[in-house]
């Protein structure tokens, strides 16, 4: 009986030796089997991964493509309005210029002469304005009357746009008879900016000095204004 347990154990023994190796090489590729499965399947996940990458940046970029093509198409549209709107107030400023001036036009009335035309007006108020900083201007038709009584106006301005006219009249007789040049401007708002104030001004003189730094512009022109009365 021992003896036959003996057999069988050493059977049983020698069969598993003879199994062991096999069982190990089939563990062997199972395991394989398993780690190759897990790679495929990482590998299949970051295929995944980048397809979806790839397809949100084409997205992303059809998205910016289309939203820049919205931003400049309002832009361009903006800038369009702009433009328009800006063609429209220029052209409604020129007309508003052209009324001005065409209402200034008939303002003046025709028995202001002579009439300096408007490159002379932009002279003579310059002038203006510069023998007021000197001091050699007097304001008004009463102050203008005032220096060609007592001989010491240079020339005489008067605005052609003044109602009624007649008030200024006689400085024209009083300058004629003074031998003093005297001329007319469109307007006696212009006048009064020239003269350094706010209001209007109807009538000016500007006055002589002797060491005056104005002295060669006055002699220039009063010589221009003389041209008109020929």
């Amino acid at each position: 009986m021992a003896a036959g347990q003996l057999g069988e154990a050493r059977s049983t023994g020698s069969s598993e030796l003879s199994e062991g190796p096999a069982w190990r090489e089939s563990a062997e590729r199972s395991s394989r089997a398993d780690y190759g499965g897990v790679e495929r399947e990482r590998e299949r996940e970051r295929e995944r991964e980048c397809l979806t990458r790839r397809c949100g940046l084409a997205t992303s970029e059809a998205e910016a493509r289309s939203g820049g093509a919205g931003v400049l198409d309002g832009v361009d549209a903006t800038a369009t309005a702009i433009h328009s709107s800006t063609r429209r107030q220029l052209g409604d400023g020129t007309a508003g210029v052209l009324d001005a001036t065409a209402t200034v036009t008939e303002a003046v009335n025709p028995k202001a002469y002579p009439l300096a035309d408007s490159q002379l007006s932009i002279t003579i108020l310059d002038l203006i304005q510069q023998a007021a900083n000197y001091k050699q201007l007097k304001k008004g038709a009463n102050e203008a009357t005032k220096t060609l009584n007592r001989g010491i106006s240079e020339f005489v301005v008067m605005a052609a746009d003044t109602e009624p006219i007649e008030i200024l009249l006689h400085l024209p007789l009083l300058a004629e008879d003074k031998n003093v040049p005297y001329v007319f401007v469109p307007s006696k708002q212009a006048l009064g900016r020239a003269c350094g104030v706010t209001r209007p001004v109807i009538a000016c003189s500007v006055t002589s000095n002797e060491g005056s730094q104005l002295k060669s512009q006055i002699q220039q022109l009063k010589d221009a204004i003389e041209k008109l009365l020929i």
